[in-house]
């Protein structure tokens, strides 16, 4: 059933709900650039669609004509139309939707809903990908079915593919565990458009393996929809594809389900992979890929298939070496991570971890049959983490002075701090939430103390406006929360229970106001806005219960509730930040411990201030400015195969104790190699000059100074030939003696013998070695 509650105008707020047929699970935006905010598609729990063009006043029902046009296609009248199960929009074209269904048939639409047109493809589509430059192409796969007692009918999952917008479609391969179109950005111009990446077993027999690793399964790629294809990784059963990398996990025990990593740059035509390069030997059941912005932060599940526990690694910029960022990260058994970028800023992540004495012991025992502390008992020793240089060193939150009616906190102790739930908890509370269009602002659910709770009783609402640097207390028990108009408006409303009002703050959580939005209670799923955050129109949905005679029937409900008309004028002085007469002013985000620059930059962004009552508009281009910082320690961290000495974050970089340092030039060095002095920059940092730790230059043996790549090459040349003149003309001033050491001391040799001695001073290193590998 489906009807129009309520619309109504309180406070400057317009507030409008309506009922669905059962809970809403899915909702989309779509339409042209500048129809994006008002044309909406909603499906319910049922598989009901719902189309609002004026983003969500008004609603119609369209189950009647998906049914209608889905009969129309139907070729056996023993088979059903179904219902949809799945809303996907084109990367390409915001208009064109597909409606995957739960039978045989299928729905188009190409403009947000308005018409729908039904496809017939003779089976059950499962999932499905647009590709990212054409529109008319389509991959999808399905699992073949068998009736009872059929012979020689074997279950298998098929890779589909479509080039006419998903009217015919070809069956290109069987025994498919992955595909994806073979590139992410429409910009590329190096793979071929016609390029899918595919594992799968070529040679497989009998009903498809359904989970696990498979020793059978390869990754392949085809530049012409599977005619011929070409092996990338043998026993390569999952990858995935970024827009700088490819990652492939490489099956190496499938009786103990034990993988390796591969890794290779995805914009070339021909794959280059290699093994990922990683400090320890340790057995490896799964990856999750968390982030890939400059190089990439990676979770491995070390202990057993399904573990809740992991390891974070982070890249240098090739994603090829990796060191330990963050030991006993929180997981779920599916594989989803605690672990999230902070939107809008570099290089600040928040992540749960487990306490080390707790997660030490689970880790020690995970082999035996009764460990002394179970999985449901660590989840109780879970702890929040921060980082402000990408993962190089991370600290815990600073929990807030005050609560939120204003009472002093009692958290003073070293072990007392601020932890915040995450996907781990499964949607019992809000996870921690920033956006890329609110700059600086953070919302969280939590508490204060050694651990994180799960008592809704201690579980609170917090926020930071600095990205993560300090944070308060903005409302007692717990929430769901969305912001809108840049960070210039929030929402919020219990997520414990069915509520009628909402609380809403339009000052960053300086004061807050309570609107009462229906007349019954709902509970509410969740609140969203726009998919940029950039309106100030939002929409809550849940259900509530209706009861028709005498029995209780479950409702979905929409609410859209607009607050463009609550300050009346939108800011002004952009230009003038910080001025006297302007609503903005200007930010620069800070880390703890280096309070001028974060990632080597110093940048300042307009953002309206605090206090300012007005919009900032869905037009709003945020300004900001750049200055680069000189290069300090803390632009830098340890490189595979070292570690901060007795775990110290501000301790130099050491090797490993069973680690040896290797400085023998490789099998094809032509020219210079390089020896690491146990530092690397941080991935992404952009810090100039200062404390540099770059690896040391050595010559290669046999090095010839007339060979040369560049304009270094050729300095160096110039510069041996001056003092090569030099000693010549003045040779009469010299003893033999004093003329054998100046050309020593010039030798490349002796150069590089140098270089390794005052470069790498955190050891004493063999000299027979440095004399072995320096030979010329």
């Amino acid at each position: 059933m489906f009807n129009l509650l309520l619309f109504s105008i309180v406070n400057a707020i317009e507030v409008s709900i309506s009922n669905m047929d059962s809970a809403i699970i899915d909702i989309v935006w779509c339409g042209a650039h500048n129809q994006s905010n008002d044309n909406i598609l909603v499906m319910s729990s049922k598989g009901t669609i719902y189309l609002s063009q004026d983003n969500g006043d008004d609603w119609q029902k369209l189950a009647e004509v998906f049914h209608r046009k889905g009969l129309l296609v139907l070729q056996d009248e023993n088979e059903k139309v179904g219902v949809v199960n799945k809303i996907q929009k084109s990367p390409i074209d915001p208009q064109l939707i597909i409606f995957l269904g739960t039978e045989f048939v299928n729905w188009i639409s190409p403009d947000c809903g308005q018409t729908i047109n039904a496809i017939y493809t003779g089976r059950q589509m499962r999932e499905f990908q647009f590709h990212p430059k054409r529109k008319d192409w389509i991959l999808a796969s399905s699992w073949s079915k068998c009736q009872m007692k059929q012979k020689d009918c074997y279950v298998t999952k098929d890779l589909m593919v479509s080039q006419d917008m998903g009217l015919n479609w070809e069956v290109i391969a069987k025994y498919v565990n992955q595909y994806s179109w073979g590139f992410k950005s429409p910009n590329n111009e190096v793979i071929p458009e016609e390029r899918i990446m595919i594992t799968y077993e070529p040679n497989g027999k009998g009903h498809q393996q359904l989970s696990g690793w498979n020793m059978k399964t390869h990754l392949f790629y085809s530049d012409d929809f599977m005619k011929t294809k070409t092996m990338l990784v043998n026993q390569g059963n999952k990858f995935q594809l970024t827009p700088n990398h490819v990652f492939v996990a490489q099956v190496m025990n499938s009786s103990n389900q034990e993988v390796t990593l591969l890794v290779s740059e995805s914009d070339q035509y021909e794959y280059n992979f290699r093994y990922v390069q990683m400090p320890d030997i340790l057995k490896d059941h799964s990856y999750t890929i968390v982030d890939s912005q400059y190089g990439a932060f990676i979770n491995i599940n070390h202990l057993k298939p399904s573990s809740i526990m992991g390891t974070t690694y982070i890249s240098d910029s090739t994603a090829s070496r990796y060191r330990i960022s963050l030991n006993y990260t929180v997981r779920t058994e599916e594989g989803q991570c605690d672990f999230e970028r902070v939107l809008g800023l570099e290089g600040i992540y928040i992540a749960n971890v487990y306490a080390s004495e707790q997660a030490e012991l689970y880790q020690s025992e995970i082999d035996e049959d009764s460990p002394r502390i179970k999985e449901g008992d660590l989840s109780k020793f879970k702890q929040t983490k921060i980082t402000f240089d990408k993962g190089s060193r991370w600290q815990s939150l600073t929990p807030p002075v005050v609560d939120s009616e204003g009472k002093k906190l009692q958290c003073d102790s070293k072990s007392c701090s601020l932890h915040l739930h995450s996907v781990s908890t499964k949607m019992q509370f809000g996870p921690f939430y920033s956006t890329k269009n609110s700059i600086g602002l953070i919302l969280g659910t939590g508490n204060i103390g050694k651990y994180l709770s799960y008592r809704p009783d201690q579980v609170n609402t917090y926020m930071s406006r600095d990205g993560g640097l300090t944070w308060f207390e903005i409302a007692k028990g717990s929430h769901i929360y969305e912001i809108g108009d840049h960070g210039g408006v929030i929402v919020l409303a219990s997520d414990q229970q069915a509520t009628k009002v909402l609380k809403y703050s339009w000052n960053e959580g300086l004061t807050w106001e309570v609107f009462q939005f229906s007349e019954q209670p709902i509970e509410i799923t969740n609140i969203i806005t726009e998919p940029s955050n950039i309106g100030t129109r939002f929409i809550i949905y849940g259900t509530s219960d209706l009861f028709i005679n005498e029995e209780n029937i479950e409702q979905g409900n929409i609410v859209k509730i607009d607050f463009s008309q609550i300050h009346g004028r939108e800011c002004t002085g952009e230009d003038s930040p910080s001025s006297e007469n302007s609503d903005y002013e200007l930010w620069s985000p800070t880390g703890k411990i280096n309070p001028d620059c974060l990632m080597g930059m110093r940048v300042e962004y307009v953002r309206r201030k605090r206090d300012a009552k007005c919009f900032n508009g869905e037009d709003l281009q945020r300004q900001h400015s750049v200055q680069y910082c000189q290069c300090t320690e803390e632009d830098w961290e340890c490189d595979l195969n070292f570690h901060r000495e007795n775990s110290d974050p501000n301790a130099k970089c050491i090797p490993y104790e069973l680690y040896e340092q290797n400085f023998e030039a490789p099998e094809n060095c032509e020219d210079y190699y390089e020896v690491t002095r146990g530092y690397r920059r941080v991935a992404g940092n952009k810090c100039q000059g200062g404390v540099e730790y770059n690896p040391v230059r050595l010559l290669c043996p046999g090095f010839k100074f007339w060979k040369f790549r560049n304009i270094w090459d050729f300095m160096l040349i110039c510069i041996f030939a001056a003092i090569v003149y030099f000693i010549y003309k003045n040779r009469h001033h010299f003893s033999k003696k004093q003329d054998h050491k100046m050309e020593q001391q010039q030798s490349a040799r002796a150069y590089g013998q140098k270089m390794v001695e005052r470069g790498l001073g955190y050891r004493e290193f063999d000299e027979d070695l440095i004399e072995e590998n320096q030979n010329v």
